[in-house]
């Protein structure tokens, strides 16, 4: 397809190919990896950033290579003899100084981009958000709507990566809200909150979840490496929006002993979670919930998957309904009700 020069992109191909991913050890770092392996390249090269990882990479079918993607001479190193490089490495937080979000989503996704460069890659795929949108009330927006800094330091860096990755020639792909088994965010601790009785979401529970099933996602992905404009980014998501409150009443069906989220009002969430931080401040680890998580369920906006359709040939092929289903079968196996 044409991209924006309006000139046709010819394809990369994938098999025979050797592809590398940073972030490998994580749930969508390590389903790109599987996806690679099916696809055929010769070999698939699983980088994180902890050696535990390498048990979770190597059951992907990759091969696991430690290495930090804030380090740019061993990031250089991982990516030697990289066809294709895949960066879904990202300090993924709602909480935390943001000089550590800096060092890895901005100074990282540098280092990625210069290592691809210097070992002669093909194709470089940046995995961003769709929170790079920000959370204005605009509906269908398309990938050239306008971003603001909003004064979250994840938001904000990921926009920055995003624009970096744009810059440099990276094909990128903006995923959803992705689910599915093995998701912490929206699969694995949601449903042990609601177990707990814990989980609230603010005044109606009416903001919007973009979902992205990440069976749906991974194959976005691949076929944006393979079809994919330089520069050009793709946002990929099932195109349905659900409100928060939807979402988590059909993951709580599928939990034994779950119950659904309570609504309490916006104010006093945001009260809770400014003195939860406080305290998981003066203990020197993460909180439990924060003001920012309150912000990200209360969000209005969608953006358009229209690009990826129509470019890429791509089409979401998981129903929420279906996705949910699974989660929850995979919840029952692997936390059995207690």
């Amino acid at each position: 397809m044409p991209g924006e020069s309006g000139q046709p992109q010819s394809e990369v191909e994938i098999a025979g190919r050797t592809a590398a991913v940073t972030g490998a050890g994580g749930f969508i770092g390590g389903a790109v990896c599987r996806a690679l392996v099916d696809a055929e390249a010769s070999e698939v090269v699983g980088i994180d950033v902890s050696p535990a990882s390498d048990r979770r990479i190597c059951d992907a079918g990759a091969t696991p290579r430690v290495a930090d993607v804030a380090d740019p001479a061993a990031i250089r190193a991982a990516l030697e003899g990289a066809d294709v490089v895949v960066h879904a490495a990202a300090f993924v937080r709602e909480w935390g100084p943001m000089r550590d979000f800096i060092e890895v989503n901005v100074r990282g996704t540098a280092n990625v981009l210069d290592a691809a460069e210097a070992v002669g890659a093909e194709r470089v795929l940046h995995i961003s958000s769709v929170v790079v949108y920000g959370y204005a009330d605009e509906r269908d927006q398309d990938e050239s709507a306008t971003r603001r800094a909003v004064g979250i330091p994840y938001i904000d860096t990921k926009s920055a990566s995003d624009r970096l990755a744009g810059r440099r020639g990276a094909v990128i792909v903006r995923p959803g809200d992705v689910y599915g088994p093995g998701s912490v965010p929206w699969t694995v601790r949601p449903a042990e909150l609601m177990r707990q009785g814990h989980l609230a979401l603010p005044g109606k529970g009416d903001g919007t979840m973009l979902p992205a099933y990440i069976d749906d996602l991974v194959a976005g992905i691949v076929a944006a490496i393979r079809k994919g404009d330089p520069g050009r980014a793709y946002t990929v998501w099932d195109g349905s929006p659900v409100s928060f409150d939807r979402y988590f009443e059909l993951l709580a069906a599928q939990v034994p002993g779950a119950s659904p989220p309570r609504k309490l009002p916006k104010a006093l969430l945001h009260a809770v979670g400014a003195g939860t931080e406080a305290v998981a401040r003066l203990r020197g680890r993460a909180p439990v919930f924060g003001r920012h998580g309150v912000t990200l369920t209360d969000r209005r906006g969608t953006a358009s998957n229209r690009r990826a359709r129509d470019e890429l040939g791509w089409e979401p092929a998981v129903g929420l309904e279906e996705g949910v289903a699974r989660s929850g079968e995979w919840l029952r196996a692997a936390q059995p009700a207690r």
